[in-house]
């Protein structure tokens, strides 16, 4: 009987410092009804290199932190001509990649990068549209980019937009 008194004791004190920890603890606490929206920061960036012809044939996105992989990435996109000077220790490379369009008319490019609770990079992927004169050949549309070095994490979202021909 008397460990059952004891484990009746001990979880009515458990009950009262949960109650006064409810009541009285938060006092002091912010309170918020929902999320409190982050206004970001634009970033500029600086395009390193823009094409219509890789060997990227799948719509992805890369982030470059070193000289090596700077190295690759050129190879990828078959750049002729020295690689691009980044301080590593200052900058980042984005690459982004649209993959594979039946067309010539495509397009990817970064419109804006923000910071707030995370490095946000907004992308247009562009197409033709339906009254256009495309050339018939397959293009892998492609953007590097050179930004700030962040300890951010990265997200992107994508914007479609479809070009006018007939004026």
């Amino acid at each position: 009987m008397r460990p059952a008194l004891s484990a009746l004791a001990l979880i009515v004190v458990a009950v009262a410092i949960g109650v006064g920890v409810f009541l009285y603890g938060g006092a002091n606490a912010p309170s918020a009804v929902g999320p409190v929206p982050v206004v970001g920061t634009n970033i500029p960036f600086t395009e390193l290199a823009s094409g219509a012809q890789s060997s990227v044939t799948r719509r992805t996105n890369y982030l470059i932190i070193s000289t090596n992989q700077l190295r690759e990435l050129w190879k990828l996109i078959g750049a002729s001509g020295s690689l691009p000077s980044v301080d590593f220790t200052t900058h980042s490379v984005i690459a982004i990649f649209a993959g594979e369009e039946p067309t010539a008319g495509y397009s990817i490019a970064v419109t804006r990068i923000t910071d707030g609770t995370s490095r946000d990079v907004s992308i247009e992927l562009t197409t033709p549209g339906v009254s256009c004169l495309a050339a018939e050949t397959i293009t892998t549309p492609y953007q590097i980019l050179k930004v700030p070095l962040t300890a951010l994490p990265y997200t992107h979202q994508d914007t479609a937009t479809t070009t006018g021909c007939l004026q």
